[in-house]
């Protein structure tokens, strides 16, 4: 499925592009909105870009270019740290509620249940800059050749996509780790 496809079946199903637009700005006067950001990072991790230098690339000169404009990893970074979550993952719901109730979630296979895929991924780490928002850790790293213990500061992103493509159940129970997973895998 194309991009544009794919935005024009959001905005038919979900009037996607107005829930967007509609979700609160997290800066005071940014050079680009916050949509134009969420829409970059949005369209990145539906083409499975994994970082945000590879997203400003695709912004400047990629498949990118003509639907966000030039944008920088900083720009995407800074308004990605200043954004409030709560109103991306109510967005989130309202969109699973609405696959739920037009029955795309609904399978025999799962037995009612929803099968989530859930991944996440580390951003914006650093040794010496961090927010209120920032989990920290004690780590270890050469400077200038010796190894010296630092706390680094992070933030964690976690992201769930829900699934209705049945799974072979012997390739799922070999993946999963021994003990209570395996053992509700195997009823």
């Amino acid at each position: 499925m194309s991009r544009y496809r794919f935005e024009a079946y959001l905005d038919k199903a979900f009037d996607f592009s107005h829930l967007v637009e509609a979700l609160p700005e997290g800066r005071q006067a940014p050079r680009h909105p916050w949509h134009k950001v969420f829409d970059a990072v949005f369209l990145a991790a539906a083409m499975q870009i994994p970082s945000l230098l590879q997203i400003e690339a695709e912004c400047r000169r990629g498949a990118l270019a003509q639907r966000i404009g030039p944008i920088s990893d900083d720009t995407i970074g800074y308004a990605l740290q200043r954004q409030s979550p709560e109103p991306v993952f109510a967005l989130g719901c309202d969109i699973v509620r609405r696959l739920k109730r037009n029955g795309v979630l609904r399978s025999d296979w799962s037995r009612g249940l929803i099968v989530a895929a859930v991944d996440g991924i580390e951003i914006c780490s650093s040794f010496a800059r961090c927010c209120d928002a920032c989990m920290q850790r004690e780590v270890q790293h050469k400077v200038r050749g010796e190894l010296r213990t630092d706390i680094q500061y992070y933030h964690r992103i976690v992201a769930e996509s829900p699934r209705n493509l049945p799974l072979d159940r012997h390739l799922f129970r070999m993946r999963l780790p021994s003990g209570p997973a395996q053992r509700y895998a195997e009823r």
